[in-house]
């Protein structure tokens, strides 16, 4: 395999960029043109050309929609991985280890401890079982999460 370079580094996903992209948008043109054709000969067919563009319009803003699903849950895959290696590099243990089994919640409201205070906080979380708007609220030195998506 060839190293990557600024003539090939670009993702698609053939089925997305090459096909319902493209057939999404000819069909659009097509049945814009078509409420066009009809606008004053047959009113009936102008409505249900635009009902046909409305859905059309749907799907595509639906897909776009979808990628931003995709990434958010990329983006809690990724938030866990690090805090369970954050975990791992304060405590010299695995948070897998562990008998108590934290909620994605839970760990998406610890990442903001400090790690001064992290490790504390767990133990209290464990302790407690607090939910993750307890977690946040127990929190004495926040740390910002400014690259959310």
């Amino acid at each position: 395999m060839s190293g990557q370079n600024l003539k090939n580094y670009r993702k698609y996903y053939p089925l997305h960029h090459f096909i319902f992209y493209p057939v999404s948008l000819i069909l659009l043109v097509f049945s814009v043109f078509e409420i066009f054709t009809f606008i004053n000969v047959n009113e009936n067919l102008v409505w249900v050309w635009t009902a046909i563009s409305a859905v059309i319009i749907l799907m595509i803003v639906l897909s776009f929609m979808l990628r931003q699903h995709y990434a958010l849950g990329l983006q809690d895959r990724i938030i866990i991985n690090e805090f369970k290696f954050r975990y791992f590099a304060l405590s010299g243990n695995r948070l897998e280890d562990q008998t108590y089994h934290f909620s994605d919640s839970q760990i998406f409201a610890l990442r903001f401890s400090d790690d001064q205070d992290l490790l504390d906080l767990i133990n209290k979380t464990i302790e407690n079982d607090w939910s993750s708007s307890q977690i946040k609220q127990n929190i004495k030195n926040w740390k910002a999460d400014n690259r959310r998506i």
